[in-house]
């Protein structure tokens, strides 16, 4: 039995010699990105404004601004006219208008509402008229 052993060895050394070099060692070739910037782009990618939300708090302040805005919306009223997305039970506070989209969807969830903030009724306020200024809160429903 040992000789046996010894054996296989004693081939298993022979052959391992025999191998051509570089069998076991080849060189992989390292990925290189296939990411190409457009014409006239350089340098590293900035953040765009959909990562700058305010606070619905302090629309206020961006008056005649285009911004994004951020909250937890309390609930969402229907008018006469329009949709209203409520922020906040004071008066005065901030809320989103839209005059032809139904939101009422959007009661009770974190929302982002990107658009120029103006005045509405005595009231800061974005008009919404796609449903693609209304996006939803970062790692939240």
């Amino acid at each position: 039995m040992k000789r046996f052993l010894v054996l296989i060895l004693l081939s298993v050394l022979l052959l391992s010699a025999c191998a051509p070099k570089g069998t076991f060692q080849q060189v992989w070739p390292t990925p290189r990105a296939t990411f190409t910037p457009e014409s006239g782009v350089s340098g590293p990618p900035t953040p765009t404004r959909l990562f700058e939300c305010i606070a619905w708090r302090w629309a206020p302040d961006y008056l005649g601004q285009s911004q994004c805005v951020e909250g937890g919306v309390l609930r969402v009223d229907k008018s006469e006219e329009a949709f209203l997305v409520i922020f906040s039970a004071e008066p005065d506070s901030f809320y989103g208008v839209s005059f032809d989209l139904d939101l009422s969807d959007l009661a009770g969830k974190c929302v982002r509402i990107v658009g120029t903030i103006e005045t509405h009724k005595g009231r800061p306020a974005i008009i919404i008229k796609s449903r693609d200024q209304i996006l939803p809160c970062l790692g939240k429903k």
